[in-house]
């Protein structure tokens, strides 16, 4: 790709910065975009067909969950038992014809939390499990599995132009293009473009409303997977100490750490991934 950053490190200023231009943005982009607004010039007749669920139920399999995380959960300070709200950070297919607005809340609770004690013998354990879809005052019963998850200055970054300040001379985010967490871009004229993978291939779209990757087969019968911040092929942990690992055990979201310390941060964002109930 054309830019190359060490995810997992940075000097205090670099994440300062960050952190500055991420709450910024976020105000910006994310909030403006939760508005009510006009499908963007470039939006298809299919896209402008397709509506808002109206009754609630349990999501298809594969459907994925792009969320962010609202508090911060520390192993072995968090305690086991605690439940918690994320919500989806941009529209969710859900069928060809129907998706989720953003702002669908899923109530997690926090399984394990374990303080480490420095060695791989004790790690830091955190983990947690979301059981519960909210959205328009209906509920449904679910489970997810982690495909990735990113620190909030990774998630910071996909807000910014590749090119630095405004994009190609063009101070609207709306046509800016803009690297995913996992390295593919988003190149965008008025919200919608491309999501651009290795080689210049095609591997999903863009518009007002959110990043999808292509219909998971060629003939177009299952809907685009949201994908947030995230890129298509992006797995794991993003923004992490190294040693971090991830794992997801049915339904259960399993972070370790040799370390004494982990966390997972307020304005982290997760991309779940629905499965068949454990």
């Amino acid at each position: 790709m054309c830019r190359t950053v060490d995810r997992r490190a940075g000097s205090s200023s670099g994440w300062t910065a960050a952190l500055l231009i991420a709450s910024l943005l976020f105000c910006g982009r994310t909030s403006c975009v939760a508005q009510s607004a006009p499908f963007a010039s470039n939006t298809t007749k299919d896209e402008q067909r397709n509506v808002s669920v109206t009754k609630l139920e349990p999501l298809p399999f594969g459907v994925t969950l792009p969320v962010r995380l609202g508090r911060t959960l520390r192993a072995g300070k968090t305690p086991m038992g605690l439940t918690f709200v994320v919500k989806t950070t941009q529209r969710v297919p859900v069928t060809n014809t129907t998706y989720l607005n953003r702002g669908a809340e899923l109530e997690g609770k926090v399984v394990a939390s374990v303080a480490g004690d420095g060695t791989a013998a004790s790690p830091a354990v955190l983990s947690i499990e979301f059981t519960t879809l909210r959205y328009r005052r209906q509920t449904v019963a679910v489970s997810t599995r982690a495909i990735a998850i990113a620190n909030f200055v990774q998630v910071g970054e996909t807000f910014l132009p590749v090119q630095g300040g405004a994009d190609r001379g063009n101070a609207s985010e709306a046509s800016w293009t803009t690297t995913q967490v996992g390295g593919e871009q988003v190149a965008r004229s008025g919200w919608v473009g491309d999501v651009v993978g290795r080689g210049v291939r095609t591997v999903g779209h863009a518009d007002y409303y959110g990043v999808y990757s292509l219909p998971a087969d060629a003939e177009g019968s299952s809907p685009p997977r949201a994908l947030g911040v995230f890129s298509t092929t992006a797995q794991g942990l993003y923004g992490f100490e190294s040693d971090t690992s991830l794992s997801s055990s049915g339904r259960t979201i399993i972070l370790t750490r040799p370390g004494k310390r982990l966390e997972m941060r307020d304005g982290d964002n997760l991309l779940l991934e629905v499965i068949a109930p454990s």
